[in-house]
This record gives C-alpha cells, sequence and structure tokens, in this order.
C-alpha cells in the first residue's frame, strides 16, 4: 500500500512539473539495460577478449575472420542510429574493434531495441588479421606479436552513419577518420537500393576512401556541400521541407588556432592541467570546438547551413559544470504546438575529450536555433559515474590547497536512475524511436571506462532505455527515416 501511495505521488508530481513549465517530463520504464546481436561480426565477449586480450577469437587458425556465431552484448557497437516505431526497428551501428577495423552495420530488432540480429556490414577497412605488437598504456609493447593481443595499428574507416531517403533516393552518409581528412573533407555519401532484409544494399563492401595508410589522397566523389567541418549528422527534422537536419561540427584544435582561437581564461589547458597530470583515466587537454548546426537541403546533396544552434553549449566553459562540447548523435522530436525536443550528449572540461561522453541531455525549442535545457548535467537523463572534487570560485579544480567549495556532478539523481557498470567511463549518442503516444525507446553508446585501451574487454557497448513523457509524443509517417528489415 505504501509503495503503491509513493508510486502515485511521484507520478502526480510528475504531471504537475510538466503543467507548470510547459516542457515535457520523462520518467524511467525500468532500468537501462545492455543489448544483444545475433550473428554480425566478431563481438568483445565470445572470446577471451571479454578479459582483457585485445583480439582474443578474432581470426581462426588460417588467418580467416571469425564472426559472432551466436548471440553476444552488443560490443563493440556504438553510436546507433534507430528508425521505426513500437517494437519493430531497423538500426544502424557503427562497428569499431579498437585499432583493428570498422564497419557500418544494420540489423533489426522485434522486441524495441532489446535484442539485435544482423543483416549486413558495409564500408569495412580491412579484412586482415591483427598482427601488430599490441601496444600498452605506459608505452610498453609485447616483446612479439600475440594473436589474442595485437592489432591492425588503427580503426580509422568510415563511421558515424545515418540514412536518410529523399526524393526517391536513399543515402548513406559517413565520416571519414583518415588522418587529414576527419572533420575536415565533406560527410560521404553512399546511395543505397534497401532491399528487405538488405537495408545496406548499395554500399560497397570495403571502404572506399582515403585511410590512415593512403592520406594523400582526396575526399570521394560523392560528398555533401555547404556543411561546415561536418563530424556527422545527428537527426532529421520531423515533417520539414525543404528536409531540416542538425549536424555537428568540430573544429579541430579550434580553441588555439586561427580565428576561432580563446583568451587563456577559456582554455581547458589553463584550469584543468594539474587534474589531468594525476586523474586515473589519462585524460589530457582537449583543444577542439563543437556546435551542433542546423541546415537544410532539398536534394540531400547540396545543404544550406542555418547556424548554431544556441543555449546547449559554451566552448569557452572551463567549469566542472559546464557543457563545452557537444556530440554528434542525437534525437528529434517533434512536439505541439511547433514545438521540439532534443535529446543531446555532452561534457566538459572533466572529461578531456570533445566526444561528449559525460551525460545525456534534454532540451526544447519553438525555431530549431534557440534551445532551453531541461535536462543538463546536473539533471540528466543519463550520467557517467559522480564526480565529487573541490573547486574554486570559477568552478575549477584548485590548483592549490586552500578554500574552495565541494562539488559533486550529477547534483540530482539521474533519470534512468545510478549510473551501471556499463556506462560508468562514457554515455553518449541518444537514439530514439516512438513507442507509442507517451513511451520512448533510447538506444544509447556506452563504455565501461573512459579509455577503450584501459579497458579492452568491456567498451562501445549499445544501452537501451525506455522512457515515460509527461505529454503526448507526436508520432507520423514523417518522423521515421527508414522501415526496413
Amino acid at each position: 500500500m505504501k509503495k503503491f501511495a509513493f508510486t502515485a505521488l511521484l507520478a502526480s508530481a510528475f504531471v504537475c512539473a510538466s503543467a507548470q513549465d510547459g516542457h515535457v517530463h520523462w520518467l524511467r520504464n525500468g532500468a537501462p539495460t545492455e543489448v544483444t546481436i545475433t550473428g554480425g561480426p566478431w563481438t568483445l565477449e565470445q572470446s577471451g577478449a571479454a578479459v582483457g586480450l585485445k583480439s582474443a577469437g578474432y581470426c581462426d587458425a588460417n588467418g580467416n575472420q571469425i564472426g559472432n556465431p551466436g548471440t553476444e552484448r552488443m560490443q563493440p557497437y556504438y553510436f546507433p542510429v534507430v528508425s521505426g516505431r513500437g517494437k519493430h526497428l531497423q538500426g544502424y551501428f557503427d562497428w569499431r574493434p579498437k585499432d583493428i577495423d570498422e564497419a557500418v552495420v544494420a540489423a533489426y530488432s522485434n522486441d524495441a531495441g532489446q535484442s539485435w540480429y544482423f543483416q549486413q556490414k558495409a564500408l569495412e577497412l580491412r579484412t586482415t588479421c591483427p598482427d601488430q605488437v599490441q601496444k600498452y598504456p605506459n608505452g610498453q609493447k609485447e616483446p612479439g606479436p600475440d594473436p589474442n593481443n595485437s592489432d591492425n595499428g588503427d580503426d580509422d574507416g568510415q563511421g558515424h552513419q545515418f540514412v536518410i531517403t529523399i526524393g526517391g533516393h536513399t543515402y548513406l552518409y559517413t565520416l571519414d577518420r583518415a588522418n587529414n581528412h576527419i572533420d575536415s573533407d565533406d560527410l560521404y555519401i553512399h546511395e543505397l537500393d534497401p532491399q528487405p532484409g538488405l537495408p545496406l544494399n548499395g554500399a560497397p563492401a570495403l571502404d572506399d576512401g582515403p585511410t590512415d595508410a593512403t592520406s594523400s589522397e582526396p575526399e570521394i566523389a560523392t560528398h555533401t556541400t555547404g556543411l561546415l567541418n561536418p563530424d556527422g549528422i545527428l537527426g532529421v527534422v520531423p515533417g520539414s521541407w525543404p528536409l531540416k537536419i542538425i549536424y555537428e561540427q568540430k573544429i579541430l584544435n579550434g580553441d588555439i588556432t586561427g580565428s576561432t582561437a580563446l583568451p587563456a581564461s577559456q582554455l581547458c589547458s589553463t584550469w584543468w592541467s594539474g587534474y589531468y597530470n594525476s586523474n586515473p583515466f589519462g585524460t589530457k587537454t582537449n583543444d577542439d570546438i563543437t556546435y551542433l548546426r542546423l541546415a537544410e537541403t532539398s536534394d540531400g546533396i547540396h545543404f544550406k547551413d542555418l547556424g548554431i544552434l544556441q543555449g546547449l553549449n559554451n566552448p569557452g566553459d572551463v567549469s566542472l559544470t559546464g557543457t563545452r562540447w557537444l556530440a554528434t548523435a542525437g534525437t528529434i522530436l517533434k512536439l505541439d504546438r511547433d514545438r521540439y525536443g532534443l535529446f543531446f550528449s555532452g561534457g566538459g572540461c572533466v572529461d578531456g575529450d570533445s566526444d561528449a561522453f559525460h551525460y545525456i541531455g534534454y532540451a526544447e525549442s519553438h525555431d530549431l536555433l534557440h534551445w532551453t535545457v531541461v535536462y543538463g548535467i546536473n539533471n540528466p537523463i543519463l550520467s557517467t559515474a559522480p564526480i565529487t572534487m573541490t573547486v574554486g570560485p570559477n568552478g575549477t579544480p584548485l590548483a592549490s590547497s586552500g578554500p574552495g567549495t565541494t562539488v559533486t556532478v550529477p547534483a540530482n539523481p539521474p533519470v534512468a536512475g545510478n549510473t551501471l557498470g556499463f556506462f560508468a567511463g562514457r554515455v553518449y549518442a541518444p537514439s530514439g524511436a516512438i513507442y507509442n503516444h507517451d513511451t520512448l525507446t533510447i538506444l544509447f553508446a556506452g563504455y565501461h571506462t573512459q579509455k577503450p585501451k584501459y579497458g579492452l574487454g568491456d567498451y562501445r557497448t549499445i544501452g537501451r532505455l525506455s522512457l515515460h513523457a509527461s505529454q503526448p509524443l507526436t508520432d507520423d509517417d514523417d518522423w521515421h527515416q527508414d522501415d526496413n528489415h
């Protein structure tokens, strides 16, 4: 009886909060869970890689890659992009065993994203077996190649995949990670010819762009125009025409170079250098600048940039509770009264990485350019492990002993509950699909440890979370980008 009364009280407060401020508020439908995949390429847990051996079981004695022979946790996958509705979802994932390989993988789910079934992979970086001596975090190497603990030197293929159907064409967009190309090239485009069960039909089996080994080659011929330093497409604005998208601009080393350079007081290195030297995560100063931007297109190839999204981040924020960086993947919702909702991921100097993996937040807008954060770093949807430190007046770690304020981030419990092990180090890339009029399924990426080289057997994991909305969710055909499986 007491439990029922508490639940009713919580639900009442939830509805009242929504009525008072007009925003959609969210409650979890159970704790986040790790998802599984049946079939497909090699996974971490099917072999000794789950206990730290980097590439155990990746190839057989004859030098052939070994796929996933059954059902395993969805590792090493990340950057989910999902579409569909209810229980039937189509997914596109970035499969990326560290320093070994990379590919775009398609899979489908018939249980609202709890379990996935492999369909195809495309644009694979290489098919060779790992044969280079594994380099450890301290810089030392093993005495010789070990088939269970070697790599291929890099995993910089094409990733951050996104699929759009427009004007009778279906396009697969990818980021080229190769040196001299990442975040400076346009997004690559491959036209797909989706068939039942083969949603990536038409994409090359192997990477057809420059790689680290061929970094002097130009970008491929078919690519976007008009997007600024694109790192990937976050999502399509439902029901828009010309078709509007939100994408990420990443300016590599932008806060210390060129016209975007910032004063020393706005650099992470100024305030956080002592922390980076002693923190246990191996992070260091990051100098990238990231923005989410709005753009539109009528053909999926030529884009017109419409400006920076305001209110989500501040590239000069050096505080513990600041959102300096935003990540590429997310979810755009069409709400009532010409409102939009946005699930995004953010991070700051404490993470030392512009991939923005500290928390998943939620914001709303009436015009797609000006956003109000409803769930931020201190009251997030999901968060990495809590951090407590003593900070000075500017909210940064104290340079020396002295009076300060002890701060814990997040200050309030996340909507999804306490941080779980599989996303204690990183949590980002929330991709949502409407389940029904007031329920949203979110797929996201999680790392057990912040840097995969410190936890080779437990990184790049796909998680799932079901959320209940305090207001009805729009569910129309314009919202769904692809339903092939």
